[in-house]
C-alpha cells in the first residue's frame, strides 16, 4: 500500500493512512483508506515519500 500520514508543521497528526489528496488553491481535501474525508487549508511544505510523511503549513 502507498498510504501516507499527514502532519502539520508542529508535528501534530492531521490524518492517517491517506490514499488521495485533492488540492484546490489552499484547500487540501484528504481521503483515507476507509473513505473518511477531511479538509484543511494551507500548503504542503515537505513530502517525505520514503517515510510516507507529508507536512502541511496550515492557515489559521
Amino acid at each position: 500500500m502507498c498510504e501516507s500520514n499527514i502532519y502539520n508543521i508542529h508535528g501534530d497528526l492531521l490524518m492517517e493512512d491517506v490514499m488521495r489528496i485533492d488540492i484546490d488553491g489552499e484547500k487540501i481535501a484528504m481521503t483515507d483508506i476507509l473513505n473518511e474525508k477531511k479538509i484543511v487549508y494551507g500548503k504542503f511544505v515537505q513530502l517525505d515519500l520514503e517515510e510516507h510523511k507529508l507536512i502541511i503549513a496550515e492557515i489559521e
